[in-house]
């Protein structure tokens, strides 16, 4: 994957969403969009103090698109592929996406690790960082990888190693609550990280 043994690994971290876009909310109106950044920025700060090289797609809250086309959808969609070129400009890196899920029933949480088909390292990056999610932060969680589909533009296209970590259900009220402390930000971001870890030492460790 790295152009030599000796060159340093990077990372490029995503943080969902952005600006107007605030992905989904809590029933009390907690959005997904401030919680992506906060953990992304703490994932950076982890892998940076490991080593690593980090690249994030975003570090405050905004859209990184053209900003100044004429609606929404066309905003949106500029920033998905803004994000998709820098990891075209990272060919090396690999890809982490950071976003919080919601479903229609309140019972559902936990956090789920998607993947890309495009790659197979995506897969068992994917699987690392679920592993060590689980192993460290949520003991009973039973939740297992998925392979993306063509809905999820961004991840599907990434030629990268690739991977969404969908933290937690902020239609969950208890999981919610526990997303929106720097604590528990904290604990996803190092379980996150220590999965990353474990796969690029395996492989170039």
């Amino acid at each position: 994957m790295y152009e030599s043994e000796f060159s340093i690994p990077s990372v490029i971290i995503d943080a969902g969403h952005g600006g107007e876009d605030g992905g989904t909310s809590s029933a009390d109106g907690i959005l997904e969009k401030d919680i992506n950044l906060s953990v992304s920025l703490y994932l950076a700060e982890i892998l940076r103090c490991s080593g690593y090289n980090v690249i994030m797609t975003r570090s405050d809250d905004e859209q990184i698109g053209d900003n100044s086309l004429p609606t929404i959808r066309q905003r949106k969609i500029s920033d998905v592929r803004k994000r998709l070129s820098i990891t075209k400009m990272y060919p090396d890196s690999l890809f982490v996406s950071i976003h919080q899920n919601h479903y229609s029933s309140s019972k559902y949480s936990g956090a789920q690790v998607f993947y890309s088909p495009k790659s197979p390292e995506s897969r068992i990056l994917a699987d690392s960082v679920q592993n060590s999610i689980v192993s460290l932060l949520q003991n009973s969680n039973e939740r297992k990888i998925k392979e993306i589909g063509t809905n999820v533009y961004l991840l599907y296209n990434c030629e990268n190693p690739a991977i969404m970590v969908e933290c937690g259900f902020l239609s969950n009220a208890d999981e919610a609550k526990l997303l929106t402390t720097s604590d528990y930000q904290k604990k996803i971001a190092f379980s996150v990280a220590c999965g990353i870890i474990n796969y690029l030492e395996e492989d170039y460790g």
